[in-house]
């Protein structure tokens, strides 16, 4: 039995696992990752990544790969009713809250949404992972693990040959999905509503050619006297989502090859199609948030820390938004910036924003679909996509903020502001892709130079520029705001400054100058922050 030694092992090889990788590789951390099945999925799941998303994607450098790994374009809103694939009776859904397909999010940020698969993304995001230098070991099974105050000793298993390695990781990352036997291991209960109903995912082969027409969407709802569900179409490959009653004696198993065949054909509405069945995967409609995120040196992200209803995708986009929380903390504990202390922030924001997603899911659900929902489900008021999407807040509050009028409050999400650099268009947003950014008013040269001290003393990748309208007199970084709008967006008069950490959020803000003591206010910000005071 081998003994290896990596700084982050990372459990589970899906989209948060393989989001976590890249995030971490880019902060320049050691990864080990695990993952059972011997390759990326084969599941066209999870349709849609949403412009937050697409942010983070963008700041690790894989934005453009992504676009360019699924030019999915979309009719309408992208999500159908009909009696079937091919029938004449059919209609485009209108989500209450959503904007329509081609509106886009250029008033918040710099990115828009992006609809390709899971099977086509996760390709991706591995490449870029293991171009970064992660160890990625598919096929490679968790067997065990002890969490200690030092570090995690785990047991991985290669399922092919059987070899066992032992790993010593400071910390590790469960990503392990809905069932995740990290947190049964852990003893971490949820709560939540829990499942709601019980689905067959069908996957079968079948070239639909031009039956579709010109109809391009993400999901569509069929019902007719032979099918009841939810289709999506990917190339030759069709799923099929079905429910079943285990209350009533059904199960997955049911679902014979035959079965699935005479399913895709009503479905399709084609009764002669060439049908291949390839999988039937079982799985739950469930709402459910695990009770602490973290323990010791463990911390559960995605589906092994939340999961909700698939409408409106955001278990997915809540999970890889969990990995970019996590991975800028852990790196800078890992590179001596910060105190461990600052990983008890993680469950401390994050959890709180999973309770509310579940909520939204569900009320999604709801508006979009008429879904039945159970009397404890209760009924949030179902929030506009930009909000949902934006407008999240960490820390006290209230939970969210209208990022169309952003108030520039630490907590908040840094608003999305066209600079100009070197007669370059950038935004705030590609700022923070490297580290801490500080920005400061055009009289802020105080708070530059205070950051450069505090940068060259700790090593810490904290950059600072100053918002001008033209070159500022001395050696600083700075970017062109016409009309001041950065510096409104950010809420920092001329000598005012606000801090951005490496997740794209506000760490902290003085709106106006601080004079002679600029040094001592930046450096207890920065010590706050890193939980270093």
């Amino acid at each position: 039995m081998s003994d290896e030694r990596t700084q982050v092992l990372i459990v589970g090889g899906s989209l948060v696992g393989l989001s976590a990788a890249l995030f971490l590789r880019r902060h320049g951390v050691d990864v080990v990752l695990a993952e059972r099945h011997p390759g990326t999925s084969i599941h066209p799941r999870t349709p849609g990544y949403n412009a937050r998303t697409m942010e983070l994607f963008r700041a690790a450098g894989v934005e453009e790969a992504v676009r360019a790994a699924g030019p999915w374009q979309l009719t309408d809103s992208g999500l159908l009713w009909a009696e079937s694939l091919t029938s004449p009776n059919h209609h485009w859904l209108a989500p209450p809250n959503a904007r329509g397909a081609q509106e886009g999010f250029s008033d918040v940020s710099p990115c828009d949404d992006a609809v390709l698969s899971q099977d086509v993304l996760e390709p991706v995001l591995r490449e870029h992972a293991e171009a970064l230098g992660a160890d990625l070991r598919f096929g490679t099974e968790l067997q065990s693990f002890e969490n200690g105050p030092d570090g995690v000793t785990a047991v991985l298993t290669d399922r092919a040959s059987g070899a066992r390695t032992v790993v010593h990781a400071r910390y590790l990352i469960a990503a392990d999905g809905a069932n995740s036997p990290v947190r049964a291991r852990l003893g971490i209960g949820r709560s939540g509503v829990g499942v709601l109903e019980h689905v067959a995912g069908i996957m079968v082969r079948a070239e639909l050619g031009d039956a579709l027409g010109d109809k391009r969407f993400a999901i569509c709802q069929i019902t007719n006297p032979d099918f009841a569900g939810m289709v999506r179409v990917v190339g030759d490959k069709m799923a099929l989502h079905v429910t079943y009653r285990p209350d009533l004696g059904e199960s997955a198993e049911q679902f014979t090859p035959e079965r699935c065949v005479e399913l895709a054909r009503a479905a399709a509405g084609l009764p002669d199609l060439a049908v291949e069945p390839l999988e039937v995967m079982p799985w739950q409609t469930t709402a459910a948030v695990a009770g602490r995120f973290a323990d010791g040196r463990v911390f559960l992200a995605g589906d092994a820390a939340h999961v909700m209803p698939p409408a409106g995708a955001y278990g997915a986009n809540t999970g890889i938004q969990d990995a970019a929380n996590l991975a800028w903390k852990l790196a800078y504990v890992l590179h001596g910036w910060a105190a461990p202390s600052l990983l008890d922030t993680y469950d401390a924001e994050r959890r709180p924003i999973a309770r509310l997603t579940v909520d939204q899911a569900l009320a999604t659900g709801r508006e979009w679909f008429g879904a039945d929902l159970p009397p404890e489900a209760g009924a949030a008021e179902l929030l506009d996509e930009v909000t949902l999407k934006f407008g999240y807040r960490y820390g006290p509050g209230e939970p969210f903020e209208d990022p169309r009028r952003p108030t520039g409050a630490p907590g908040s999400r840094a608003p999305h502001v066209w600079l100009e650099q070197d007669g370059k268009q950038v935004s705030t947003v590609d700022l923070w892709a490297s580290g801490l950014v500080l920005l400061a008013g055009r009289d802020g040269a105080a708070w530059a130079e205070a950051a450069g001290r505090v940068a060259g003393r700790d090593g810490l990748p904290l950059r600072a520029y100053l918002l001008a309208e033209g070159a500022v007199p001395g050696d600083f970084l700075f970017l062109a705001d016409p009309g001041g709008r950065c510096a409104a967006a950010f809420g920092i008069g001329a000598g005012g400054a606000a801090l951005i950490r490496p997740d794209g959020f506000i760490a902290w803000r003085a709106p106006e100058t601080a004079g002679p003591r600029a040094g001592e206010v930046l450096d207890a910000a920065c010590r706050s922050l890193l939980a270093t005071g």
